[in-house]
Protein backbone atom coordinates (compact mmCIF):
# COMPACT_ATOMS: atom_id res chain seq x y z
CA UNK A 1 0.00 0.00 0.00
CA UNK A 2 1.34 3.48 -0.82
CA UNK A 3 0.73 5.23 2.60
CA UNK A 4 1.13 2.24 4.83
CA UNK A 5 2.05 3.34 8.17
CA UNK A 6 0.70 7.17 7.66
CA UNK A 7 -1.44 7.53 10.70
CA UNK A 8 -3.72 10.08 10.06
CA UNK A 9 -6.51 12.01 12.37
CA UNK A 10 -9.51 13.12 10.41
CA UNK A 11 -11.68 16.09 12.09
CA UNK A 12 -13.49 16.48 8.73
CA UNK A 13 -16.75 16.41 7.87
CA UNK A 14 -19.59 16.56 5.07
CA UNK A 15 -17.67 16.58 1.62
CA UNK A 16 -14.54 18.28 0.91
CA UNK A 17 -12.32 17.19 3.48
CA UNK A 18 -13.53 13.54 3.97
CA UNK A 19 -13.07 13.22 -0.04
CA UNK A 20 -9.35 14.12 0.56
CA UNK A 21 -9.28 11.61 3.76
CA UNK A 22 -11.08 8.71 1.81
CA UNK A 23 -8.55 8.90 -0.94
CA UNK A 24 -5.71 8.61 1.26
CA UNK A 25 -7.47 5.70 2.95
CA UNK A 26 -8.02 3.85 -0.42
CA UNK A 27 -4.36 4.27 -1.03
CA UNK A 28 -3.63 2.11 2.58
CA UNK A 29 -3.33 5.34 5.74
CA UNK A 30 -5.17 4.66 8.98
CA UNK A 31 -7.39 7.58 8.96
CA UNK A 32 -8.89 7.66 12.45
CA UNK A 33 -11.87 9.47 11.87
CA UNK A 34 -13.18 11.99 15.13
CA UNK A 35 -16.88 12.49 14.74
CA UNK A 36 -18.59 14.86 17.32
CA UNK A 37 -20.77 13.40 20.04
CA UNK A 38 -22.84 12.68 20.06
CA UNK A 39 -24.33 12.38 16.78
CA UNK A 40 -21.19 12.68 14.41
CA UNK A 41 -20.52 13.25 11.26
CA UNK A 42 -23.67 15.46 10.31
CA UNK A 43 -23.17 13.98 6.89
CA UNK A 44 -25.12 11.14 8.18
CA UNK A 45 -28.38 12.79 8.28
CA UNK A 46 -27.41 13.70 4.03
CA UNK A 47 -29.67 11.68 1.81
CA UNK A 48 -29.99 8.79 1.87
CA UNK A 49 -30.84 7.90 5.14
CA UNK A 50 -30.72 4.57 5.97
CA UNK A 51 -32.95 5.24 9.15
CA UNK A 52 -30.67 3.29 11.26
CA UNK A 53 -27.77 6.46 11.46
CA UNK A 54 -26.21 6.96 8.63
CA UNK A 55 -26.62 7.90 4.57
CA UNK A 56 -25.42 6.61 1.53
CA UNK A 57 -23.69 9.93 1.39
CA UNK A 58 -21.42 9.18 4.73
CA UNK A 59 -20.71 5.55 3.29
CA UNK A 60 -18.87 6.71 -0.03
CA UNK A 61 -16.84 9.48 1.74
CA UNK A 62 -15.74 7.66 4.72
CA UNK A 63 -15.19 4.40 3.37
CA UNK A 64 -11.66 2.36 5.06
CA UNK A 65 -11.62 4.96 7.71
CA UNK A 66 -11.99 3.98 11.34
CA UNK A 67 -14.56 5.70 13.79
CA UNK A 68 -14.01 7.45 17.15
CA UNK A 69 -16.53 9.34 18.81
CA UNK A 70 -15.46 12.40 21.28
CA UNK A 71 -17.28 14.66 23.14
CA UNK A 72 -15.13 17.56 21.66
CA UNK A 73 -17.29 20.48 23.99
CA UNK A 74 -15.27 18.93 27.09
CA UNK A 75 -11.92 19.37 28.11
CA UNK A 76 -11.51 15.62 28.25
CA UNK A 77 -12.30 15.05 24.48
CA UNK A 78 -10.05 17.45 23.93
CA UNK A 79 -7.54 16.14 25.67
CA UNK A 80 -7.65 12.76 24.13
CA UNK A 81 -7.56 14.50 20.62
CA UNK A 82 -4.14 16.49 20.98
CA UNK A 83 -3.03 13.29 22.79
CA UNK A 84 -3.69 11.59 19.13
CA UNK A 85 -2.48 14.48 16.84
CA UNK A 86 1.00 13.85 18.94
CA UNK A 87 1.14 10.15 17.77
CA UNK A 88 -0.08 11.35 14.01
CA UNK A 89 1.78 12.28 10.76
CA UNK A 90 -1.30 14.06 9.36
CA UNK A 91 -4.09 16.10 11.24
CA UNK A 92 -6.63 17.09 8.64
CA UNK A 93 -9.79 19.60 9.30
CA UNK A 94 -12.28 21.53 8.25
CA UNK A 95 -13.73 23.57 11.12
CA UNK A 96 -15.46 27.06 10.93
CA UNK A 97 -13.54 29.92 12.14
CA UNK A 98 -11.49 30.10 15.38
CA UNK A 99 -13.11 26.75 16.58
CA UNK A 100 -9.65 24.71 16.76
CA UNK A 101 -7.95 27.62 18.74
CA UNK A 102 -11.28 27.22 21.67
CA UNK A 103 -10.09 23.89 21.74
CA UNK A 104 -6.10 24.24 21.67
CA UNK A 105 -6.35 22.02 18.52
CA UNK A 106 -4.96 24.69 16.22
CA UNK A 107 -2.02 24.43 14.54
CA UNK A 108 0.36 26.47 16.81
CA UNK A 109 -0.91 24.49 19.99
CA UNK A 110 -0.28 20.89 17.52
CA UNK A 111 3.24 21.52 16.29
CA UNK A 112 4.44 22.35 19.62
CA UNK A 113 3.49 18.93 20.83
CA UNK A 114 4.61 16.97 17.31
CA UNK A 115 7.08 18.94 15.55
CA UNK A 116 6.82 16.78 12.39
CA UNK A 117 3.01 16.86 12.45
CA UNK A 118 1.63 18.16 8.96
CA UNK A 119 -1.68 19.83 9.47
CA UNK A 120 -3.90 20.40 5.89
CA UNK A 121 -7.12 23.10 6.46
CA UNK A 122 -10.16 23.20 4.04
CA UNK A 123 -11.74 26.56 4.96
CA UNK A 124 -14.43 28.62 2.77
CA UNK A 125 -11.79 31.17 2.46
CA UNK A 126 -9.12 30.80 4.56
CA UNK A 127 -7.23 32.14 7.52
CA UNK A 128 -6.64 35.56 6.39
CA UNK A 129 -7.95 37.72 3.81
CA UNK A 130 -10.95 40.01 4.27
CA UNK A 131 -13.67 36.59 4.09
CA UNK A 132 -11.66 34.45 6.69
CA UNK A 133 -14.51 35.15 9.46
CA UNK A 134 -16.83 33.85 7.15
CA UNK A 135 -18.30 30.05 7.37
CA UNK A 136 -19.49 28.41 3.74
CA UNK A 137 -20.04 25.86 1.69
CA UNK A 138 -20.02 24.82 -1.74
CA UNK A 139 -22.30 27.00 -3.83
CA UNK A 140 -19.95 30.57 -2.33
CA UNK A 141 -16.86 29.10 -3.60
CA UNK A 142 -18.66 28.65 -7.27
CA UNK A 143 -20.20 32.09 -6.84
CA UNK A 144 -17.36 33.63 -5.50
CA UNK A 145 -14.79 31.97 -7.99
CA UNK A 146 -16.40 33.60 -10.88
CA UNK A 147 -17.63 30.02 -12.09
CA UNK A 148 -21.12 30.62 -11.82
CA UNK A 149 -20.97 34.08 -13.70
CA UNK A 150 -19.34 31.86 -16.64
CA UNK A 151 -22.18 29.64 -16.60
CA UNK A 152 -25.66 29.54 -17.82
CA UNK A 153 -27.49 31.20 -20.78
CA UNK A 154 -26.14 34.94 -22.01
CA UNK A 155 -29.49 36.16 -21.04
CA UNK A 156 -29.96 34.34 -18.13
CA UNK A 157 -29.51 33.59 -14.25
CA UNK A 158 -26.21 32.03 -13.57
CA UNK A 159 -26.14 28.71 -12.55
CA UNK A 160 -24.29 26.07 -10.38
CA UNK A 161 -23.39 22.62 -11.51
CA UNK A 162 -25.66 19.73 -10.51
CA UNK A 163 -22.50 18.31 -8.61
CA UNK A 164 -20.51 20.21 -5.83
CA UNK A 165 -17.37 21.28 -7.83
CA UNK A 166 -16.31 23.59 -5.43
CA UNK A 167 -15.96 21.00 -2.54
CA UNK A 168 -14.69 18.28 -4.48
CA UNK A 169 -11.80 20.53 -6.37
CA UNK A 170 -11.02 21.50 -2.60
CA UNK A 171 -10.89 17.78 -1.41
CA UNK A 172 -8.61 16.83 -4.60
CA UNK A 173 -6.21 19.63 -4.47
CA UNK A 174 -5.94 18.92 -0.53
CA UNK A 175 -5.16 15.30 -1.05
CA UNK A 176 -2.19 16.29 -3.86
CA UNK A 177 -0.77 18.99 -1.13
CA UNK A 178 -0.85 15.99 1.82
CA UNK A 179 1.48 13.86 -0.43
CA UNK A 180 3.61 16.35 -1.44
CA UNK A 181 3.95 17.45 2.47
CA UNK A 182 4.95 14.15 3.49
CA UNK A 183 7.64 13.78 0.82
CA UNK A 184 8.87 17.24 1.97
CA UNK A 185 8.82 15.69 5.45
CA UNK A 186 10.54 12.41 4.24
CA UNK A 187 13.75 14.73 2.88
CA UNK A 188 13.93 17.13 5.87
CA UNK A 189 11.85 15.65 8.56
CA UNK A 190 9.60 18.95 8.80
CA UNK A 191 6.30 19.33 9.80
CA UNK A 192 4.14 21.91 8.18
CA UNK A 193 0.54 23.90 7.71
CA UNK A 194 -0.83 23.39 4.72
CA UNK A 195 -4.38 25.26 3.55
CA UNK A 196 -6.96 24.60 0.91
CA UNK A 197 -10.48 27.17 0.61
CA UNK A 198 -13.17 26.17 -1.83
CA UNK A 199 -13.02 29.16 -3.69
CA UNK A 200 -9.18 29.23 -4.64
CA UNK A 201 -9.59 26.22 -6.56
CA UNK A 202 -12.13 27.12 -8.51
CA UNK A 203 -10.83 30.48 -9.11
CA UNK A 204 -7.41 28.74 -10.78
CA UNK A 205 -9.32 27.12 -12.94
CA UNK A 206 -9.99 30.11 -15.26
CA UNK A 207 -8.22 29.11 -18.25
CA UNK A 208 -8.63 32.51 -20.20
CA UNK A 209 -10.81 34.43 -17.63
CA UNK A 210 -8.33 36.15 -15.70
CA UNK A 211 -5.33 36.28 -18.25
CA UNK A 212 -7.34 37.33 -21.30
CA UNK A 213 -9.12 40.35 -19.31
CA UNK A 214 -5.37 41.36 -18.36
CA UNK A 215 -3.65 40.99 -21.60
CA UNK A 216 -6.65 43.25 -23.40
CA UNK A 217 -6.14 46.27 -20.78
CA UNK A 218 -9.87 45.27 -19.55
CA UNK A 219 -11.78 45.52 -22.68
CA UNK A 220 -12.28 41.83 -23.15
CA UNK A 221 -14.57 39.71 -20.55
CA UNK A 222 -15.37 36.05 -20.81
CA UNK A 223 -19.07 36.28 -20.11
CA UNK A 224 -21.92 33.43 -20.26
CA UNK A 225 -22.62 31.89 -23.38
CA UNK A 226 -25.23 29.13 -23.34
CA UNK A 227 -24.46 25.88 -24.92
CA UNK A 228 -21.44 27.34 -27.02
CA UNK A 229 -18.25 27.96 -25.65
CA UNK A 230 -18.18 31.52 -26.09
CA UNK A 231 -13.83 31.86 -27.54
CA UNK A 232 -13.92 28.54 -29.33
CA UNK A 233 -16.56 28.12 -31.83
CA UNK A 234 -17.94 25.41 -32.51
CA UNK A 235 -17.39 23.85 -29.63
CA UNK A 236 -20.37 23.57 -27.36
CA UNK A 237 -23.22 21.42 -27.00
CA UNK A 238 -25.85 19.82 -29.87
CA UNK A 239 -28.92 18.77 -30.15
CA UNK A 240 -28.22 15.11 -32.01
CA UNK A 241 -31.13 12.40 -33.47
CA UNK A 242 -31.45 10.89 -29.68
CA UNK A 243 -29.94 13.66 -27.32
CA UNK A 244 -27.05 15.74 -26.27
CA UNK A 245 -23.96 15.71 -27.53
CA UNK A 246 -20.73 17.85 -27.10
CA UNK A 247 -18.27 18.50 -30.12
CA UNK A 248 -14.82 20.34 -28.99
CA UNK A 249 -13.44 21.32 -32.24
CA UNK A 250 -10.44 23.61 -31.88
CA UNK A 251 -8.44 25.70 -34.87
CA UNK A 252 -6.57 21.81 -36.07
CA UNK A 253 -10.05 20.37 -36.50
CA UNK A 254 -12.31 23.14 -38.01
CA UNK A 255 -11.21 22.29 -41.54
CA UNK A 256 -11.60 18.62 -40.58
CA UNK A 257 -15.31 18.62 -38.97
CA UNK A 258 -15.95 21.18 -42.50
CA UNK A 259 -14.93 18.07 -44.48
CA UNK A 260 -16.65 15.60 -42.30
CA UNK A 261 -19.72 17.28 -43.32
CA UNK A 262 -19.19 17.60 -46.68
CA UNK A 263 -19.21 21.30 -46.57
CA UNK A 264 -15.39 22.21 -47.17
CA UNK A 265 -16.31 25.62 -48.50
CA UNK A 266 -17.15 26.64 -45.17
CA UNK A 267 -13.35 26.60 -44.10
CA UNK A 268 -12.83 29.34 -46.39
CA UNK A 269 -16.28 31.08 -46.15
CA UNK A 270 -15.57 34.68 -44.54
CA UNK A 271 -18.02 34.25 -41.96
CA UNK A 272 -15.93 31.18 -40.25
CA UNK A 273 -12.89 31.46 -42.05
CA UNK A 274 -10.97 32.79 -38.88
CA UNK A 275 -11.56 31.74 -35.18
CA UNK A 276 -12.78 35.39 -34.57
CA UNK A 277 -15.34 34.90 -37.42
CA UNK A 278 -16.22 31.89 -36.09
CA UNK A 279 -17.12 33.47 -32.84
CA UNK A 280 -19.34 36.45 -34.60
CA UNK A 281 -20.95 34.22 -36.38
CA UNK A 282 -21.50 31.52 -33.33
CA UNK A 283 -25.41 31.49 -33.87
CA UNK A 284 -25.55 30.70 -37.37
CA UNK A 285 -22.55 28.51 -37.82
CA UNK A 286 -24.12 26.51 -34.47
CA UNK A 287 -27.55 25.78 -36.57
CA UNK A 288 -25.50 24.38 -39.71
CA UNK A 289 -23.86 22.18 -37.46
CA UNK A 290 -26.63 21.30 -35.37
CA UNK A 291 -28.53 20.22 -38.87
CA UNK A 292 -26.06 18.12 -40.22
CA UNK A 293 -25.90 16.40 -36.96
CA UNK A 294 -29.28 15.91 -36.92
CA UNK A 295 -29.28 14.20 -40.18
CA UNK A 296 -27.61 10.78 -39.00
CA UNK A 297 -29.85 7.96 -38.22
CA UNK A 298 -28.86 7.62 -34.44
CA UNK A 299 -26.67 9.29 -32.00
CA UNK A 300 -23.80 6.41 -32.03
CA UNK A 301 -24.31 6.51 -35.83
CA UNK A 302 -23.07 10.01 -35.55
CA UNK A 303 -20.77 9.60 -33.19
CA UNK A 304 -18.84 6.60 -34.87
CA UNK A 305 -18.71 8.92 -37.83
CA UNK A 306 -17.06 11.60 -35.97
CA UNK A 307 -14.62 9.34 -34.38
CA UNK A 308 -13.46 7.97 -37.79
CA UNK A 309 -12.71 11.96 -38.72
CA UNK A 310 -11.20 12.23 -35.37
CA UNK A 311 -13.31 14.72 -34.08
CA UNK A 312 -13.58 15.16 -30.31
CA UNK A 313 -17.09 14.49 -29.47
CA UNK A 314 -18.96 12.70 -26.21
CA UNK A 315 -22.55 11.71 -25.41
CA UNK A 316 -23.99 14.04 -22.45
CA UNK A 317 -24.67 10.90 -19.74
CA UNK A 318 -26.51 11.09 -16.94
CA UNK A 319 -25.25 9.87 -13.78
CA UNK A 320 -27.42 6.74 -13.92
CA UNK A 321 -25.65 6.50 -17.85
CA UNK A 322 -22.40 6.82 -16.92
CA UNK A 323 -22.64 4.76 -13.83
CA UNK A 324 -23.43 1.82 -16.82
CA UNK A 325 -20.78 2.76 -19.08
CA UNK A 326 -17.81 0.41 -19.80
CA UNK A 327 -15.39 3.41 -19.54
CA UNK A 328 -16.50 3.64 -16.09
CA UNK A 329 -16.94 0.10 -14.86
CA UNK A 330 -13.68 -1.90 -16.80
CA UNK A 331 -11.55 1.04 -15.08
CA UNK A 332 -13.29 0.60 -11.55
CA UNK A 333 -14.87 3.77 -11.27
CA UNK A 334 -18.08 2.16 -10.21
CA UNK A 335 -17.37 -0.33 -6.89
CA UNK A 336 -19.76 -2.09 -4.78
CA UNK A 337 -19.95 -1.93 -1.42
CA UNK A 338 -21.21 -3.93 1.37
CA UNK A 339 -22.96 -1.31 4.10
CA UNK A 340 -23.66 -2.60 7.09
CA UNK A 341 -26.86 0.20 6.89
CA UNK A 342 -27.72 -0.65 3.04
CA UNK A 343 -26.31 -3.79 2.18
CA UNK A 344 -25.19 -3.88 -1.61
CA UNK A 345 -24.35 0.04 -2.77
CA UNK A 346 -22.87 1.61 -5.51
CA UNK A 347 -20.18 4.02 -5.05
CA UNK A 348 -17.52 6.01 -6.89
CA UNK A 349 -13.82 4.96 -7.11
CA UNK A 350 -10.66 6.51 -6.71
CA UNK A 351 -10.03 8.52 -9.83
CA UNK A 352 -6.18 7.96 -10.08
CA UNK A 353 -4.35 4.79 -10.96
CA UNK A 354 -0.69 4.03 -10.09
CA UNK A 355 1.73 1.43 -11.58
CA UNK A 356 2.52 0.58 -7.75
CA UNK A 357 -0.87 0.14 -6.33
CA UNK A 358 -3.76 -2.34 -6.85
CA UNK A 359 -7.36 -1.55 -5.21
CA UNK A 360 -8.18 -3.86 -2.88
CA UNK A 361 -10.58 -6.89 -3.64
CA UNK A 362 -12.28 -6.45 -0.70
CA UNK A 363 -13.58 -2.99 -0.73
CA UNK A 364 -13.54 -1.24 2.50
CA UNK A 365 -16.50 -0.44 4.41
CA UNK A 366 -17.92 2.75 6.38
CA UNK A 367 -17.51 2.44 9.70
CA UNK A 368 -20.40 2.62 12.58
CA UNK A 369 -20.18 5.66 14.76
CA UNK A 370 -18.02 5.51 17.56
CA UNK A 371 -17.32 1.64 16.13
CA UNK A 372 -12.87 1.80 16.86
CA UNK A 373 -13.29 4.03 20.27
CA UNK A 374 -11.49 1.07 22.41
CA UNK A 375 -9.50 -0.50 19.39
CA UNK A 376 -7.72 2.93 18.29
CA UNK A 377 -7.44 4.47 22.22
CA UNK A 378 -5.31 1.43 23.02
CA UNK A 379 -3.04 0.70 19.83
CA UNK A 380 -2.24 4.72 19.45
CA UNK A 381 -2.35 5.98 23.51
CA UNK A 382 -1.79 2.70 24.86
CA UNK A 383 -5.23 3.36 27.52
CA UNK A 384 -6.38 0.52 29.64
CA UNK A 385 -9.73 -1.28 30.19
CA UNK A 386 -10.16 0.98 32.84
CA UNK A 387 -9.24 4.38 31.46
CA UNK A 388 -11.54 3.62 28.30
CA UNK A 389 -14.67 2.86 30.55
CA UNK A 390 -13.95 5.44 32.28
CA UNK A 391 -14.09 7.73 29.48
CA UNK A 392 -17.21 6.16 28.53
CA UNK A 393 -18.55 6.56 32.02
CA UNK A 394 -18.12 10.64 31.86
CA UNK A 395 -19.11 10.86 28.34
CA UNK A 396 -16.35 11.80 26.76
CA UNK A 397 -16.26 8.71 24.56
CA UNK A 398 -19.70 8.01 22.91
CA UNK A 399 -20.87 5.18 20.23
CA UNK A 400 -23.99 4.04 17.99
CA UNK A 401 -26.19 2.43 20.11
Amino acid sequence: MLLENVRVLDFTQYLSGPSATRMLAELGADVIKVEYGPRGDPSRTLPFESGSGSSSYYTQQNRGKRSLCLDLSSEDGCRVARELAANCDLVVENFGPGVLERRSLDWETLRAINPGLIMASISAFGKSGPLSHLQGFDLMGQALSGMMHLTGEADGAPQFTGSPISDCAAGLTLFGAIGHALFHRERTGDGQYIEVTLVDPLFAMHSIAVQGHSATNGEWKQKRSGRQFSIVVPSGTYKGPDGWIVLQVLEPQWSRLCAAMGQESLAVDARFATADARVENAENLLALVEEWMQSFGSDQELLRYLEEWRIPAAPVLSPEEAMRHPHFTERGMVRVVEDPHFGSIEVTGLPIRFGAYDPPEQEPLAPLLGQHNDEVLREVLFLSTEQIRALQENGTLLSES
